[in-house]
């Protein structure tokens, strides 16, 4: 055995800190060289030797032993053993060439280490050790071939995954390079990593954004951010993205006239908090510094809460125009983008450049300042009562003086949204042409918060559109709308009710396939069972669904209620001057859609008659079954003619509940695979 590794293991027992000298010095590491390249304990060894690297008498040596152990490690230890290199300012000058071509040589496998390996030469390469533009080839081919395997049944290796989309937000942020962007968005196709992917794409925008010459192309850019932040916060443990997401729709909103609230302050410091926590049981990486920006873009946020009181009267001016300064200074004085944690080889990072910050809030600034007829009094008081006051730095007398010269020469700005921006979704909901649009940006160029109102407002009417925070549900929703629409053309009131009732019934079909049908908690009718005789009735859905719509819609559901159609109905909503009835049946043997549609749709037609025409057919499937139907196969629409010529079509929405179901693990078993294979040979 080495002598070296016999007295790392003493030291060991000893609890004692190893030292070079301790191991026998550096001539006897040369000397057990062939022992040790393939040792466990090599990145210990290549810790020291970076420790004592300006006193080693012979680093070329030093940098031949580092560098020939990198395609003998395993995966944990090569990690270790770049991370450590890659840190050392004082040994990349002779490390970073050769360490460059092994990590080239191990960053084709597929696995973990060519992870490892293509994140290290994106380190080099944002350091400027190396040149960047085969490095990006590399990342964005080993995209395209991990995006290429999302149909395979295997999954990637986790870590590889990881680096790559690690390393490519770093690329994509510092290189204007379209394909490392677009190489980082192909990764959506694989589902295990969305959260990441969809995390740095809302970073990438907000850098972009913040950079950016013009305020419209700024808040394009931002916005984008917030719509790639928001999909990853569907992810409850992305707490980074919550506070970056936050902070960032504070921004926005204050430039278009909002304040920030108190509630908001109050969320951030909480996220703020408990991801910091978080972060102290997690070893740092060379991306910590932007984790780290997180406390800055807090306190960027309670500068912008300090200005609440903007539009109001200004009971503390001295007070109020010092918070103007600290929020207008912010893009100089806090460091919001930070890069990456990597020795560069002129010694300096770039850094961030948040310029598109201050012409952000300019005119929001400004517009205040305008509308108090007093406001450059104030300014020039505050000024001279602070020109050698220690308590305002230069940097904030500097920006009060800018907007004091922008209010006396009452100069033009951009506008912080911009006339595409500014009312893009009062445009989207009131369907106005581009000179509607303009004409209107500019009657409210002049009040900027009544235009932030009216945007917000616009939002909420979109986001109704939404309602689900599923993408996959909304097109679904979506595409019942359109049918709905394309049979009846139903509008007004009916329209939302219609609306409203499909909805919960899209959300009452997935909580059927979501819910547990076992044990005490599971529901009754949807507990599977061997029998025939054993099988729910309809009437314990039908009782289940108008107990749940008691709370999910706007008035009463009536149970059984006679004289509509001539019939008894299951369940009616009435809505004043229409109704709108669900008529609840069961099937045993066949759950085919198509069979369904046609069997049952026509009784619910009947119902409506002498009303609206849409009806709604909820049908409990207690076929046997080893696999659930997916939730755009249980809802249809059917167009059903009228009986005779000249009368309406009617839309039948059709739901089918999916009952007699088993848990996911049934299907792996042998009993289920022979009646799938039975069912396939049918």
């Amino acid at each position: 055995m080495s002598g070296v590794l016999v007295r790392l293991e003493q030291l060991r027992k000893a609890d004692t800190d190893p030292t070079l000298q301790a191991l026998g010095g550096f001539e006897e590491l040369l000397a057990d060289r062939e022992r040790l390249l393939e040792s466990a304990e090599m990145p210990i060894l290549v810790s020291l030797l970076l420790h004592e690297w300006p006193h080693l008498p012979e680093p070329d040596k030093a940098a031949a032993l580092i560098v020939d152990s990198i395609p003998l490690q395993n995966a944990f230890a090569l990690e270790d053993i770049v991370d450590d290199a890659l840190s050392c300012p004082e040994a990349l000058p002779l490390l970073a060439s050769p360490i460059s071509r092994a990590l080239r040589r191990r960053a084709g496998g597929g696995d973990a280490e060519s992870g490892i390996a293509l994140e290290g030469l994106t380190r080099l390469a944002l350091g400027g050790w190396i040149g960047s533009l085969q490095v990006r080839g590399l990342l964005v081919e080993n995209a395209a071939e991990l995006s290429e395997r999302s149909d395979v049944a295997s999954e990637p290796d986790p870590v590889l995954v990881q680096r790559i989309i690690r390393a490519l937000g770093a690329a994509a942020e510092t290189w204007e390079d379209d394909e490392v962007p677009s190489a980082l968005e192909g990764l959506l196709a694989l589902e295990v990593c969305e959260d990441d992917v969809t995390f740095e794409l809302g970073m990438l925008h907000m850098r972009s954004g913040l950079a950016m010459d013009t305020v419209g192309g700024a808040v394009v850019a931002l916005q984008q951010a917030l719509e790639w932040l928001s999909r990853c916060c569907r992810y409850e443990d992305r707490v980074d993205a919550r506070i970056f997401h936050t902070a960032l729709d504070a921004l926005l909103s204050f430039s278009a006239g909002a304040s920030v609230s108190e509630p908001t302050m109050t969320e951030l410091r909480t996220l703020v908090t408990e991801y910091r926590l978080a972060s102290l049981r997690e070893h740092p990486t060379w991306r910590q510094p932007r984790a780290d920006a997180t406390v800055a873009w807090v306190e960027f946020t309670d500068r912008l809460h300090a200005l609440q009181d903007l539009d109001a009267p200004w009971w503390d001016p001295p007070a109020l125009i010092s918070a103007i300064a600290q929020a207008y200074s912010a893009h100089r004085t806090i460091r919001l983008l930070v890069p990456p944690d990597v020795p560069y080889a002129d010694g300096s990072a770039s850094p961030g450049n948040a310029n598109a910050l201050g012409r952000l809030l300019q005119p929001r600034l400004v517009n205040s300042l305008i509308t108090k007829a007093d406001s450059a009094a104030f300014l020039d008081r505050w000024l001279s009562l602070h020109s050698n006051d220690l308590n305002a730095s230069e940097e904030d007398r500097r920006c009060i003086h800018e907007l004091q010269e922008l209010l006396h020469a009452d100069s033009e700005f951009d506008d912080p949204k911009g006339p595409d921006v500014e009312l893009g979704a009062t445009s989207s909901v009131l369907a106005l042409s581009s000179s509607v649009r303009e004409g209107l940006t500019d009657l409210l160029r002049e009040r900027p918060v009544l235009a932030g109102d009216l945007n917000r407002a616009s939002r909420a009417v979109l986001a109704a559109r939404k309602p689900d925070l599923s993408d996959y549900a909304n097109t679904t929703l979506e595409q019942l709308r359109a049918e709905i629409d394309r049979v009846t053309g139903v509008s007004g009131e009916a329209a939302l009710r219609v609306d409203e009732l499909l909805l919960f019934l899209l959300r009452y079909a997935r909580w059927a396939i979501d819910a547990e049908t076992g044990g005490t908690l599971g529901e009754p009718f949807l507990r599977p069972f061997a029998e025939r005789g054993e099988a729910p009735m309809e009437v314990d859905m039908a009782q289940d669904l108008a107990k749940r719509l008691y709370t999910a819609v706007s008035t009463i559901p009536r149970w059984e209620v006679h004289n509509l159609g001539a019939g008894r109905t299951d369940i009616v909503l009435f809505y004043g001057s229409f109704h709108l009835v669900i008529e609840c049946k069961r099937e045993l043997d066949n759950a085919d859609m198509d069979y369904l549609c046609t069997r049952y749709s026509v009784q619910p037609a009947e119902y409506g008659a002498t009303d609206i025409p849409i009806g709604f057919l909820v049908v409990l499937d207690a076929t046997p079954k080893t696999r659930k139907a997916q939730l755009h196969q249980c809802l249809s629409v059917t167009e059903v003619a009228p009986a005779e010529p000249g009368g309406r079509p009617h839309a039948v929405v059709t739901v089918r509940v999916q009952g007699n179901t088993k848990p996911p693990s049934y299907s792996s078993t042998p009993t289920a695979h022979r009646q799938r294979s039975r069912a396939a040979q049918a």
